[in-house]
């Protein structure tokens, strides 16, 4: 049928209509009462279609699958991490993968195989995965993925068509190395097939399928962060999330000549993290302002507690979360294979009187070095490979 909506248009018509309807996501949501969220939002759809078309109009390719960068600072949806580069590729049952290259230096390092498509958030369902792999002295790296076991390290295929998902965490933004890697299907026989009217409907009913759906997932999850306290973040699990990392989730409300302090004795952990969070989901522009701090880039308080001020101007301290002009916002936690789940708790105080509200011993930061570390964290997402 689809096939047939190609020779008379209305499988255009349907794709045009999907899109329209998706701006219920922005128009008919109660809790957006001012046009800097609406044009967020606008924004956001834009983001979702650029987001959905190379994983379906361009690479749901089980045969000459390609290593897609389907998050960015650019591109955003489903609660990215500031700290982490993700890319998928399109796999299927019969057929065996190798993903290889080199590694990188990045803090953590996952590499998963899921069921189905994104665009079916629902039955997109985890198979196999690992972030406990072999590598080379210098980083060497060689995946296998089959049906069956393999010597070395090896993940699992799914049934029929799926996908793999690769998670570089970084912690040092400044210094750890982008990893490089290429996937091929073992004993592929070049060209592929040239495009058909085949292989584009399908594409276009799961991009489709990709407008309708995931910005209402999100949706829907953002309203568990309005629910959770106001003065504390609760942890959570994400069924179409990463297994071994504690979800954090919560809100914020800073109205102006206010500032709201984070408070969290970090875990045990070899990974966590904090940042702000849009409306839809997504991690505020994280590229060109600090919205997000991690457990390097944290300054500590002599008692061991790691205290961030959530503002709208620079507050004069390391940790600062910056509001980008949101009175009322998002906040999220990731805890990778944490021994503890220790619970961030918020407090409103005048921004007047911050000082007041912190110790004694809370560090500084001259307007003069927050230029320089914004100019830092701008320039290592290009060297990161984490841009588009």
């Amino acid at each position: 049928m689809s096939v047939e909506k190609i020779s008379d248009g209305s499988l255009w018509d349907e794709f045009v209509d999907t899109a329209r309807l998706a701006g219920a996501v922005v128009y008919d949501d109660a809790r957006i009462a001012d046009d800097a969220v609406r044009a967020e939002g606008i924004r956001y759809l834009t983001r979702i279609i650029a987001g959905g078309i190379p994983i379906t109009m361009e690479a749901w390719d089980t045969d000459f699958p390609q290593l897609i960068k389907f998050l960015s600072p650019t591109i955003q949806f489903g609660l990215p991490a500031a700290d982490c580069c993700y890319h998928w590729a399109a796999v299927e049952a019969g057929r065996t993968y190798r993903v290889s290259g080199n590694r990188g230096t990045c803090r953590v390092f996952d590499v998963e195989t899921r069921s189905g498509h994104m665009a079916h958030l629902g039955d997109w369902k985890l198979l196999d995965r690992s972030s406990d792999f072999e590598f080379g002295p210098n980083g060497e790296f060689e995946l296998t993925i089959s049906d069956t076991r393999q010597d070395g390290n090896w993940l699992q295929l799914p049934e029929g068509k799926g996908c793999i998902v690769i998670r570089q965490y970084y912690y040092d933004w400044l210094t750890e190395e982008p990893a490089a890697l290429v996937i091929e299907r073992v004993g592929a026989h070049y060209p592929p097939a040239p495009v058909s009217p085949g292989s584009v409907a399908e594409g276009m009913e799961l991009l489709k399928a990709w407008i309708h759906n995931v910005p209402r997932a999100c949706r829907h999850a953002v309203e568990g962060h309005y629910n959770a306290p106001a003065d504390a973040l609760e942890f959570v699990p994400i069924d179409f999330g990463w297994a071994d990392l504690l979800y954090g989730r919560g809100h914020y409300t800073c109205a102006p000549g206010h500032a709201v302090i984070v408070e969290l004795t970090p875990p045990v952990a070899p990974y966590w993290g904090i940042e702000l969070v849009s409306h839809f989901w997504e991690a505020h522009d994280w590229h060109l302002r600090q919205t997000s701090i991690n457990g390097h880039q944290a300054v500590l308080d002599a008692d061991g507690v790691f205290r961030a001020v959530i503002a709208h101007t620079d507050p004069g301290v390391p940790n600062w979360l910056d509001t980008a002009g949101h009175p009322v916002g998002l906040i999220a936690a990731r805890y990778f294979r944490a021994e503890t789940t220790p619970v961030p708790t918020l407090r409103t105080v005048p921004l007047a009187a911050l000082r007041d509200h912190l110790p004694a011993d809370t560090a500084t930061a001259t307007p003069a070095q927050r230029q320089e570390s914004l100019r830092a964290r701008a320039l290592s997402v290009r060297r990161r490979g984490c841009d588009a």
